[in-house]
């Protein structure tokens, strides 16, 4: 019988490092999360866990480098909340037997998605629409890949699932990521209006009209109206067992 190779056991060291790096990162997203990036120093890190900022710097070799990380980890738990709500909705859509109703309802479903999470993940989305909308450049382009990969996973999610809605003739789309993209950007710009909010908080209410603008977009696409009103009732129908973007641990 051939041996089985295992990982050798952890040493003291390498897991008090990783314990620190994560103390790190947990503190980072706090004070970005909170305040924004710009907030977020090397030396206001060092600060708010107790370390000397040349400590910091053993682990994050700037800020970029930082950033990026967070980015990354961000999108990450993101789209492991995506996946959540998209087999929990798959699970119900398996039932309709109508192939047309279903791609509808899953492009609606990570729409809706996309604009829940600035509620119940509104660290990650905020780091999330920092990489897609400041015009301050938070990640230099030598830290880039590390955040690329994860970004580009998320889109192709929903790319996915417009190549899917094309195939069954709910819409006419030309190239699917070059949609997506589109798409998500609009989002992201609409839910940031809440910014301006104290000027007239109905008019700049981000969240009403995220919602408002992603139905003109699916039925700029070519989904039929009817399609959509059945596609709303199932989103209605998932937020009444739970969030549609969830925290999930880990």
């Amino acid at each position: 019988m051939d041996d089985v190779a295992t990982a050798p056991p952890e040493g003291r060291r390498a897991r008090n490092r990783r314990e620190r790096e994560r103390a790190y990162l947990d503190a980072a997203m706090d004070i970005a999360g909170r305040e924004g990036i710009r907030a977020l120093t090397m030396q206001r890190l060092a600060d708010a866990t107790g370390a000397a900022v040349g400590t910091v710097y053993t682990y994050f070799p700037s800020k970029g480098a930082l950033v990026a990380e967070l980015q990354r980890e961000s999108i990450e738990r993101l789209t492991r909340s995506y996946h959540h709500t998209r087999d929990r909705s798959g699970r119900i859509l398996a039932r309709w037997n109508d192939p047309r109703a279903e791609a509808v309802a899953r492009l609606l479903v990570f729409g809706r998605f996309w604009i829940a999470s600035a509620d119940s993940l509104p660290h990650e989305s905020r780091f999330l629409h920092s990489l897609m909308g400041e015009s301050e450049e938070t990640v230099p382009p030598e830290e880039f890949h590390r955040v690329a990969p994860a970004a580009i996973d998320l889109l192709q999610e929903a790319a996915g699932e417009v190549v899917a809605a094309a195939a069954a003739g709910v819409v006419t789309v030309d190239d699917p990521m070059d949609v997506v993209i589109r798409w998500a950007a609009a989002l992201t710009g609409v839910l940031l209006t809440t910014n301006l909010a104290p000027l007239n908080p109905r008019a700049f209410d981000g969240r009403r009209l995220a919602p408002v603008l992603q139905r003109d977009l699916l039925l700029g696409w070519g989904a039929p109206a009817h399609l959509l009103d059945r596609a709303e009732a199932h989103v209605v129908e998932l937020e009444a067992v739970g969030p549609l973007a969830p925290a999930l641990g880990g």
